[in-house]
């Protein structure tokens, strides 16, 4: 299964482009947490997440926890830039993940 957690225009693309489980968070760093706790306990494959609200402490801190805890790849955490772009990040999730399955940084 694939979940979004996203604000209203995320969710609202993906909600027309048929994905189902779709969960629209307005900066709240305690309901993303706890929906991030719900869809790993679900089983959820994919999880697509705004990077703004990825990028929250707490929440940034719970992806951690979640990538260095799993067994096997999944649950998978994408996370996409909102309708401003971009955020300027040092190391990705993604590229942490890469360098701790192969054992090097991939540029």
């Amino acid at each position: 299964m694939i979940a979004v957690i996203g604000d209203r225009e995320t969710a609202i693309g993906f909600r027309l482009a048929g994905v189902r489980a779709v969960y629209e968070v307005s900066r709240d760093e305690k309901e993303t947490l706890n929906l991030l706790d719900k869809l790993v306990n679900d089983g959820t494959a994919i999880i697509i997440i705004n990077e703004r609200l990825a990028a929250e402490a707490r929440v940034r801190d719970k992806i951690r926890a979640i990538n260095e805890n799993k067994r096997g790849v999944t649950p998978i955490i994408v996370e996409i830039p909102d309708k401003r772009g971009p955020m300027e990040q040092k190391v990705s999730e993604i590229e942490r993940l890469i360098k701790r399955a192969v054992g090097v940084a991939l540029k």
